[in-house]
Parts: C-alpha cells; sequence; structure tokens
C-alpha cells in the first residue's frame, strides 16, 4: 500500500490519481455503497414518478422526496467513503460495516453542514456569482473535517475555508475536470438510452427512470464523495505535513 508523502503544492494529478487509485482497490465495496446509499433510492423515487409506489399521496412528489433522500443520502454516503478511503490510504482493509456506522454517527451534523454550506453558497450567488462561487470552494471540504477531526457545524465550515485557502483556483479546475467527466459519462448512457428507445420503444421511459437514472446518481455520488475526500487528504499533507496514519488514527 502508497501511503503519500508531504508534498509543496497541491497537485491535481495526485489528488485524481489517489480517488481512482483507492476506488480501484475497493470497487465492490464502493459502489455497493454507492448503489444502496444513491442508487436504491433514485429507483424508488422512479418508482413514485411511474405511480408504482404511493400512488394515492399527491404531496409525495418527486421534488419533496427528492430534496429528502438527497439530503440524506449525501451526508450518509460522504462519511462512509471519507471512512473507507482513510482506511485504504492506511493500508488496513475497508469494511462496509464500519463504514456504515461511521456514516450513521455523522449523518446528523453532515446534514447541517449541508444545509449551512449551501444557504452560504445561495447567498453569495444571490449577491453576485463571484462570491457565492467562492464560498462553494471554501467550504467544500467541511465535510470530510468533521468526519475526520470531530468539529462542530460551524466549525468544520471555518476550518474548510483555512485548509482551501490559497488553493482554490486549483480546486475549481479539479471541479472543472469533474464535470467534464460527468458530461462524457452522461453521453455514454445517453447513448444507450437512445438505442433502446429506438429498439423497445415501450420500455425506454422505464429504463431511463428505472435503471440508468439510478446509475447515473450512484456514479455521481461515488465521484462526488470520493472526490472531496482526496482534496481533504491533499490539502492536510501539503499545508501541514499531516501523513495518512495521522489522519488514519481519527478511527481508532
Amino acid at each position: 500500500m502508497t501511503l503519500y508523502a508531504p508534498a509543496e503544492r497541491f497537485e491535481i494529478a495526485r489528488v485524481l490519481s489517489q480517488m481512482t487509485g483507492v476506488i480501484s482497490r475497493n470497487l465492490p465495496v464502493f459502489a455497493g455503497l454507492a448503489l444502496t446509499l444513491a442508487g436504491l433510492p433514485a429507483l424508488a423515487l422512479g418508482l413514485v414518478r411511474r405511480g408504482v409506489l404511493a400512488p394515492e399521496i399527491d404531496w409525495f412528489g418527486p421534488i419533496f422526496l427528492g430534496g429528502l433522500l438527497n439530503l440524506l443520502i449525501s451526508a450518509l454516503l460522504q462519511a462512509a467513503l471519507i471512512h473507507a478511503t482513510i482506511s485504504d490510504l492506511n493500508g488496513r482493509k475497508v469494511v462496509l460495516g464500519d463504514c456504515l456506522a461511521t456514516a450513521i454517527r455523522n449523518v446528523l451534523p453532515l446534514i447541517g453542514i449541508s444545509i449551512a454550506s449551501s444557504v452560504a453558497s445561495a447567498f453569495g450567488l444571490f449577491l453576485f456569482v463571484v462570491p457565492g462561487l467562492i464560498l462553494a470552494l471554501s467550504l467544500c471540504v467541511a465535510a470530510p473535517v468533521q468526519v475526520v477531526e470531530g468539529h462542530g457545524v460551524f466549525s468544520a465550515m471555518g476550518r474548510s475555508g483555512d485548509l482551501t485557502r490559497n488553493h482554490r483556483g486549483a480546486i475549481l479546475l479539479l471541479f472543472i475536470l469533474f464535470g467534464v467527466l460527468w458530461i462524457v459519462l452522461q453521453g455514454g448512457l445517453g447513448v444507450i438510452d437512445r438505442l433502446i428507445d429506438v429498439a423497445a420503444p415501450a420500455v425506454a421511459d422505464a429504463a431511463e427512470r428505472l435503471v440508468i437514472a439510478p446509475l447515473m446518481e450512484a456514479v455521481a455520488a461515488l465521484i462526488g464523495a470520493a472526490g472531496i475526500a482526496s482534496i481533504y487528504f491533499e490539502l492536510r499533507t501539503i499545508k501541514e505535513d499531516v501523513g495518512i496514519e495521522a489522519l488514519a488514527a481519527a478511527f481508532d
């Protein structure tokens, strides 16, 4: 197992390598978490939209349900994958049960961070685009800060601002690369969707809602959570010379 030594500057290539390495070494666990915590809820939402689940409850609409699920899923999955990443980089076996236990312990603070960060970023965007973007970049590692270091909601947000300072341009570029990757993945699945539409139009809508949409949710959640965790590790390493072993000690 390779441990990452302290570096002098934020390296986008190293973050991408760390993220893809962790995912590839633990693909069954990571895929299981993403499919369980993102794919299955997306499948349930698709069934609701088709009237298969709770057809008689009007307020059980896709917007309300989707918002609640997204908030919970994001918190649970981020915490689980942060734990998994730390365990892997420390040379430990990634255990699904341990990841889920960490997620459950941290779900409420992470929901608080998600709400507070979203409100702050939205307010910045309302004032002007640039302040909102800066706030979003500043707060992007608040979730791993809370999970690894045990801060409260606003303390974790402040700590995230300190860690990202002077590196937000590189983080923005990394997010752009993530966006390009996401567009490519969407394009590939879009081609599959169109092929299904041509070959079997009767099942095309069901395939999109019940197969393709859940798969896209799982992939997006997996890349997003693992990417944020990898950014956090990079920042801790280059700014504080904190080794992976010290980060892993948070779970001992």
